[in-house]
């Protein structure tokens, strides 16, 4: 069936807005009758406010902003929904290369565990010079934002006396440290690994160490246009669906680096990295970037309630709003069974079997069971609950 509207989808600069690119390279939306026009945009807060007023239809988002601008933190009050995952993983923190230097004289020595890197970092902000840090991160309701603050707060690091937290847009993470504005990020790739292969910096965490296998980018649309083009709705889901899946062949992430180191602008060296979880500086990871494995497209509430706890740490979340209803209203498992059902899709067949993992489990499905990986939180903080 074909669409006479075109739609509008919104990305930021980042290798996880990949399915959307894969999507419009493969053919995947004009398959699904669509007609769309994909929009890069500078940073997170411009890719909100156009999908919040009109501008954009959709949009590769941080996990946590359709439940932000559902309840206007830090964003106008318009109801956000999300019925697809588009990513797991994909961040790292990085560090300026003197700061790098100071770590290791601090005791660093293997990169990529939180604990460890949380000693190096404390016994050098209680030395003899100590110094406040400046962090910079994509958004202050991001999963970068929260990740960043729960390694510093399990690492006994006070934020704001010793480490200042600011926003930087995705493209300038690298020009930041490079100037000597901010001493680390937190951000998506391509960016930790340009820094390592500019000699500007040098990532020391992943996202994977930190919250492993946690839902990092969903596709956001308005509540209200999703209720008035359910099947358009459904179109996108399905050809992104179909994206992620093609994605999580290694060989095909190859074909599609340069796709999307052109629709980011960045070299593809960057981009290659990243897809083969080859980030300059840590352990190869195959898991660094997750589209489609693992169920990772689907909408785990638990995820949503992860989310609002670290919502309400960062004193964000509204007195007296119930979690669940919010979590329920927001990540629509409704709406993403459908498409899944639609493409013959994997579907999980218990909510509640999502809990933190150490190791590969078998998650209980339909039409058979499904591999799923580790889930957890590098501290052992549980997840949300899901009532």
């Amino acid at each position: 069936m074909k669409h006479d509207a075109e739609l509008s989808l919104g990305y930021v600069a980042l290798v996880d807005s990949a399915p959307l690119i894969v999507a419009r390279e493969l053919n995947l939306f004009a398959r699904e009758g669509l007609q769309v026009r994909l929009q890069r945009e500078p940073s997170w807060a411009s890719l909100r406010d156009h999908l919040l007023f009109g501008g954009l239809t959709a949009a590769h988002a941080l996990a946590p902003l359709p439940m932000a601008a559902t309840l206007g933190i830090a964003a106008p009050k318009i109801p956000v929904i999300t019925g697809l995952v588009l990513s797991l993983n994909g961040n790292t923190i990085t560090v300026s290369r003197r700061l790098y230097e100071r770590l290791r004289d601090a005791g660093l020595q293997n990169p990529d565990q939180p604990r460890a890197a949380g000693r190096a970092l404390r016994a050098l902000l209680t030395g003899e010079k100590p110094q406040r840090l400046r962090f910079a991160v994509v958004s202050p309701v991001s999963n970068h934002h929260y990740q960043l603050c729960h390694w510093l707060r399990v690492a006994g690091v006070q934020i704001d006396s010793e480490a200042e937290i600011c926003v930087v847009p995705p493209r300038y993470m690298v020009d930041a440290l490079r100037n000597g504005e901010i001493d680390a990020f937190c951000v998506g790739e391509p960016w930790g690994s340009l820094a390592a292969m500019e000699g500007v910096g040098q990532p020391i965490l992943s996202s994977y160490a930190l919250w492993t296998n946690v839902m990092e980018k969903v596709l956001a649309v308005r509540e209200d246009w999703a209720e008035r083009e359910p099947e358009l709705h459904q179109a996108l889901l399905r050809a992104l669906l179909a994206a992620g899946r093609w994605l999580d062949h290694p060989q095909q992430r190859l074909e599609a680096a340069p796709w999307i180191a052109r629709a980011i602008d960045v070299p593809a060296e960057a981009v290659t990295a990243a897809l083969r979880g080859r980030v300059p500086g840590l352990p190869e990871q195959a898991d660094f970037h997750v589209f489609y494995r693992y169920a990772a497209q689907y909408p785990w509430r638990r995820h949503g309630h992860w989310l609002a706890q670290q919502m309400r740490g960062a004193g964000q979340w509204p007195a007296g709003t119930s979690v669940g209803e919010v979590v329920a209203r927001v990540y629509r498992t409704d709406l993403y069974r459908r498409a899944a059902a639609a493409v013959d899709g994997v579907l999980p067949l218990q909510e509640e079997a999502m809990r933190p993992h150490s190791q590969p489990w078998m998650l209980p499905g339909t039409p058979c069971d499904i591999a799923m990986g580790r889930t957890e939180i590098f501290d052992g903080s549980p997840f949300g609950d899901c009532s």
